[in-house]
């Protein structure tokens, strides 16, 4: 195994310096070390950033990564909450932890703020924004909870408000959901879902429409 180890600089209110060490069985330097390519168990760590993949090729100067066969993105929020992505292939920013998963079987699973349990998010392409703030995901997306699951063409996660936004673009939003010994069907235009222990409830606008179960309970 292969080793290359190089020094970022990330400009805060004072200058602090970050390792990126790249490993892979495969390594090749390019441009007197400004380019690195690893293929085979390739693996790039910097700072709370992991990224793991079957090719990556790292520009020093950019800070930037891009990854392709079975990528996997583990990182942490400035809380400490855990985030873990996969897909096909990957592109990502190391100084703004900013980046792209793309491909089948993308999917995130996501600690969202005083929550207990993951989300489990599928989509065909999932988007990385503001240090971790905000999780974007486009086509077929389906948003996977303890409560329930909600069918999307399109989500947008917010960290601090602990809420996913869906909208209709091609199809409406659909909820799948269960309560309090009662089972949901919903559709809507636009659903806003809080999850967190303190504040889990879905918010839904325009044209809604619904069907509700109740479950029997015999003691």
């Amino acid at each position: 195994m292969f080793c290359f180890c190089v020094l970022s600089f990330a400009e805060k209110e004072n200058f602090t310096s970050k390792k990126t060490i790249i490993t892979g069985d495969e390594m090749e330097i390019r441009r007197s070390g400004d380019i690195t390519i690893s293929r085979g168990n390739s693996k790039a760590v910097n700072g709370r950033n992991t990224i793991e993949a079957h090719k990556m090729t790292y520009d020093k100067k950019k800070e930037f990564v891009d990854a392709s066969g079975n990528v996997k993105l583990f990182s942490k929020t400035d809380e400490g909450e855990p985030i873990k992505a996969y897909g096909e292939f990957a592109s990502y920013d190391l100084k703004s932890e900013k980046g792209k998963l793309w491909g089948k079987k993308t999917f995130v699973e996501y600690f969202m703020k005083d929550s207990k349990s993951p989300l489990l998010l599928n989509a065909k392409e999932v988007e990385l924004d503001k240090n971790l703030e905000t999780l974007s995901a486009y086509k077929d997306v389906e948003i996977i909870t303890t409560s329930g699951t909600i069918v999307s063409d399109n989500a947008v996660f917010d960290k601090k408000s602990s809420s996913i936004v869906t909208v209709k673009d091609e199809k409406r939003p659909v909820a799948d959901v269960y309560y309090d010994g009662r089972k949901g069907l919903y559709e809507a235009d636009k659903m806003i879902f809080y999850n967190s222990d303190k504040n889990k409830k879905i918010v839904m606008n325009g044209s809604v429409t619904g069907k509700i179960e109740m479950e029997d309970k015999i003691e």
